[in-house]
């Protein structure tokens, strides 16, 4: 995206404004510090799903990961980081996510392609966010 990392990191890092601009996660209850439990709502109405994940990693203007669990810590685990790189003129931004526990095997497949295609959802509406919001 045609802005700097620094104006990327506001908008990814304001976890209260996600329910203004996000598509995939729709709701961020707390703060991104390490350490700290937070609550995320992907989704909206009866499709939503609402995680617990617990914040990992918070490299200020580069990265911000969770983990999350489905049920229970080791069924079905789910780390969550989103990496700022700076790049010529701009910002790279990636999305990745890792999966673990006992079911992956059997839940991986479709979990990992529509999570593929809700970070495009997501990507391009940061990349509108920060965009408009001028430098």
């Amino acid at each position: 995206m045609d802005r700097p990392p620094a104006d990327v990191w506001d908008v990814i890092s304001n976890s209260s404004a996600y329910s203004d601009w996000n598509p995939f996660i729709t709701r961020v209850d707390g703060d991104f510090k390490e350490g700290e439990t937070i609550r995320i709502v992907l989704g909206s109405g009866a499709d939503s799903m609402v995680f617990r994940p617990t914040v990992l990693l918070v490299r200020p203007g580069h990265d911000i990961c969770w983990r999350g669990s489905v049920w229970i810590r080791g069924i079905f685990d789910g780390t969550h980081c989103i990496h700022l790189t700076a790049a010529s003129g701009g910002t790279r931004l990636e999305q990745t996510e890792s999966f673990s526990g006992l079911l992956v095997g059997r839940l991986t497949k479709d979990a990992i392609e529509e999570t593929r295609r809700n970070f495009q959802a997501m990507n391009a509406a940061v990349k509108r966010r920060v965009e408009t919001r001028g430098s």
